[in-house]
């Protein structure tokens, strides 16, 4: 479908991605004849202005006051993600609670990043306990603002990090090591049987494939998973990835093949502006 012809699914839809230094917002009017409108706002980083200011910059400059549905990525420079071990069995009890399990994740959370993770707001995988699982932590959102921003601009709205809605995109394999990039970043996510097993990222530059190739090669020897498969998970029309993920599998070649794994529709639509959530 032309990227000037919406999608209909997608008519009154707002979606935001939050990068490292900016915001970019798409948004489809509610109009089988109407356009796309892409904004974007710079941002220093919620060190010095909070998201929600950001997201209000950018919210005022589309054509509306009010969204049906608005949905917002943060790229993963902006996530702490971590897989959050089962309780020991000699801890384990059977009323194990909502609060328990909360306090058992900020617990290991604060073990892992120190005091300042206390007020971070995060997110734990929807699985039955007792067993490992992940942990999103997200700090830019701990504005309340943010929450009362969005509750009155929008009928629906969402916040996640834009690995956990690609990943929920896909049909991921039972066992494997997948591997997808944003602009600047790699995640690795190591699955056996249906779990996830291991978690790792790496700030690199994509151009920089000898530090790419080590660093997986390394993280899949530590796992020792060294005769798993291995794929590249990424948007479907995604141009830049593919080209990026072509060059990672031609420097693997010697070592293990490196297979395609296509998301089962798209994230966003704003490849061109910005490449991808960098």
């Amino acid at each position: 479908m032309s990227r000037l012809l919406p999608d209909i699914r997608w008519c009154g839809l707002t979606r935001i991605l939050v990068l490292s230094d900016q915001l970019w917002a798409e948004h489809w009017p509610a109009g089988l004849r109407s356009r796309r409108v892409v904004v974007q706002v710079a941002w220093p980083g919620p060190q010095d202005q909070p998201l929600s200011a950001a997201l209000q910059a950018g919210l005022s400059q589309l054509p509306a006051t009010r969204w049906q549905r608005i949905e917002v990525y943060l790229a993963d420079r902006h996530v702490h993600l971590l897989l959050l071990p089962a309780m020991a069995q000699s801890l384990q009890v059977f009323s194990w609670s909502g609060e328990e399990q909360l306090a058992y994740a900020r617990a290991v959370l604060m073990q892992t990043y120190g005091e300042t993770a206390r007020i971070w707001p995060f997110r734990l995988q929807d699985i039955r306990q007792p067993q490992d699982c992940l942990l999103a932590a997200i700090p830019a959102l701990q504005s309340t603002e943010l929450h009362e921003l969005l509750k009155g601009s929008a009928v629906q709205w969402s916040v996640q990090p834009y690995a956990s809605a690609l990943w929920a995109r896909t049909r991921l394999p039972e066992s494997g090591s997948v591997l997808m990039a944003e602009s600047q970043m790699l995640r690795l996510i190591q699955l056996e049987q249906g779990r996830i097993l291991h978690v790792s990222s790496l700030a690199v530059d994509l151009s920089d494939l000898a530090s790419i190739t080590a660093w997986l090669m390394r993280e899949r020897t530590l796992l020792s998973v060294q005769a798993s498969a291995c794929y590249w998970l990424i948007e479907p029309g995604c141009s830049a990835m593919a080209m990026t993920g072509g060059h990672v599998k031609q420097a693997l070649s010697a070592h293990f093949p490196l297979q395609n794994l296509y998301a089962t529709h798209a994230v966003t639509t704003l490849w061109q502006e910005v490449m991808h959530v960098a």
